[in-house]
């Protein structure tokens, strides 16, 4: 669930509080100065600070991919290269340095995982440990695995789909990959296909 970033943030995320029941939006960053609401039928609506008051604006376009592709061409030749390993680490960059990217762009996520980044807390590798080790995890809760996975476990974890059998699509997720510590589970995600093969209506 997004949280301000900057001042500038802070001051419009006021405004929405008081002028919306943010409960039922999901609320997204623009820029470092202007936040976006979704309501539950997918309409939208911006708001940026302008003269220290948080003013409707237009819903910029999203950057055009040969933009996106130059940029982080650019990106990648940087030296140093930021150490953006955690989703609040790319945010933070995100916020600070002007770029083209949206923050879905920055973080690298893809529409459902980042609706559920915007809409859940985050879970804990005690909480992913537990999800993995009951066997069958819905798929939210798989989403929920995706994201703490993404958030900065990539380097010491795995996380992938292992097959399909007759009961379900099967996925694994392997703690510590590649030590003595290793602690491996298997599950099943209830999905429509694990639904039609367990005749669950």
């Amino acid at each position: 669930m997004y949280k301000p970033y900057t001042i500038d943030q802070y001051k419009v995320y006021r405004f929405l509080e008081e002028n919306f029941a943010l409960e039922n939006f999901l609320l997204s960053p623009l820029s470092r100065s202007a936040l976006m609401l979704e309501d539950k039928a997918g309409d939208k609506i911006a708001f940026a600070l302008q003269d220290g008051r948080g003013l409707e604006i237009q819903i910029p376009d999203p950057p055009p991919p040969a933009v996106v592709k130059e940029y982080l061409k650019h990106f990648h030749t940087l030296d140093p290269k930021p150490e953006l390993k955690t989703f609040d680490a790319v945010t933070r960059w995100w916020v600070k340095h002007p770029n083209p990217l949206t923050h879905q762009q920055a973080l690298g996520l893809s529409d459902d995982l980042y609706r559920h980044f915007l809409s859940h807390h985050l879970i804990q590798e005690d909480d992913a440990r537990q999800l993995a080790a009951s066997g069958l995890v819905t798929e939210d809760q798989y989403r929920d695995i995706q994201l703490w996975f993404r958030n900065g476990n990539t380097a010491n974890h795995w996380l992938g789909p292992l097959g399909v059998d007759g009961v379900g699509n099967i996925y694994g997720l392997t703690l510590y990959y590649g030590t003595p510590q290793a602690c491996k589970f298997e599950f099943y995600l209830f999905d429509d296909y694990y639904r039609h093969m367990n005749h669950i209506v």
